[in-house]
């Protein structure tokens, strides 16, 4: 897959951060949180992973800006996308394809922790399953 970044923006409960650390860590990638970091060099990078939660229907500002900024870099990479939202079925469907579509990323999950299924760390088996893909 070549070199990987993890990049993400958090809210308070801080679920997309975990699931980006988990993401991270099995995967081998480096990992950037832009309410920390905004500068990041992607020329480094084959491959980026965004992350965000949901805040009134919307992903977060960091995520939309930092993706917004560096659209010329991005189109060279492949890109994936986790939402972190309180839906599932049709509704949490709804809400990644329009996130997907704002974010110009097709290739978009998202996860809810009140998944029936989880793996043995505690996530969504959505995400062994959204690894596996990569």
């Amino acid at each position: 897959m070549g070199r990987t970044a993890v990049i993400y923006a958090t809210g308070l409960t801080k679920n997309t951060k975990k699931v980006a650390e988990y993401i991270a860590k099995k995967i081998g990638a480096d990992i950037f949180n832009l309410k920390e970091i905004t500068l990041i060099n992607l020329t480094e990078y084959d491959t980026v992973i965004f992350g965000t939660g949901i805040h009134t229907g919307k992903p977060y500002k960091q995520v939309v800006e930092f993706i917004d900024k560096n659209k010329d870099a991005l189109m060279q990479k492949k890109q994936y996308l986790f939402i972190e939202c309180m839906y599932n079925g049709e509704k949490g469907d709804a809400q990644r394809d329009a996130i997907a579509q704002e974010l110009g990323i097709k290739n978009a999950v998202y996860f809810n922790k009140k998944d029936d299924e989880m793996n043995e760390a505690g996530f969504p088996k959505a995400v062994d399953e959204f690894i596996a893909r990569l």
